[in-house]
């Protein structure tokens, strides 16, 4: 992944989160304010079919909660691979520097392996309470790395409380943000154990 600007960003938060569905994995992760959207980076480190897993990625979004672009390294076993994944303006994707017509309608990333980019789709659809909406996500399984579209919903039931629902495998969650959309707790699969910002002690 390329090196990042420290001058260009504004670090925002540093926290963990632990993956309850299984206790098979931890995740840092370091949010920065970005040109008025988010710069989210983290590493998660766990197993996957007994092996050792490890990914680390870093994506950009604009100020509406649109991905700007995403990339990513994923150590498996003995396997090195990377991904990076970009979207336009207008909403057009590429994969590795090319076109990607097979996500044309996608909307948002949807890291398989983190709970991270949940807050985009929170973000940029800032539905009133008791609203909702389907989008159209690039589904990013691990280990494969395969890509595919999944429609999903995402209803607001109070003003940091969502229920996420996955129209194709039936799979429904409730999630608790912070007030940048990244959840505290995902019901079931994933909580919060750690969480530091500027200016807090220690």
């Amino acid at each position: 992944m390329t090196a990042s600007d420290p001058a260009a960003a504004q670090l925002l938060r540093r926290l963990v989160w632990r993956r309850v569905l299984d206790e098979g994995s931890l995740e840092f992760v370091e949010v920065e304010a970005l040109a008025g959207g988010l710069r989210i980076g983290g590493t998660l480190v766990g197993l996957e079919q007994d092996r050792p897993l490890a990914v680390a990625y870093r994506l950009e979004s604009r100020p509406d909660g649109s991905l700007r672009s995403l990339e990513l390294e994923q150590r498996w076993g003995a396997e090195t691979r990377r991904l990076a994944l970009a979207r336009d303006a207008a909403g057009a994707w590429s994969r590795d520097g090319s076109p990607a017509p097979e996500l044309a309608g996608c909307s948002d990333p949807d890291l398989g392996c983190s709970p991270s980019t949940n807050a985009l789709p929170v973000r940029r659809l800032a539905l009133p309470v008791g609203g909702s909406a389907e989008i159209r996500a690039a589904w990013i399984r691990f280990p494969g790395l395969t890509i595919e579209p999944s429609v999903q919903r995402y209803e607001r039931l109070a003003e940091r409380r969502w229920r996420y629902r996955s129209l194709a495998s039936g799979f429904v969650a409730e999630i608790e943000v912070d007030a940048l959309g990244l959840p505290t707790d995902y019901q079931g699969v994933w909580r919060r154990v750690a969480d530091w910002s500027p200016g807090a002690a220690g």
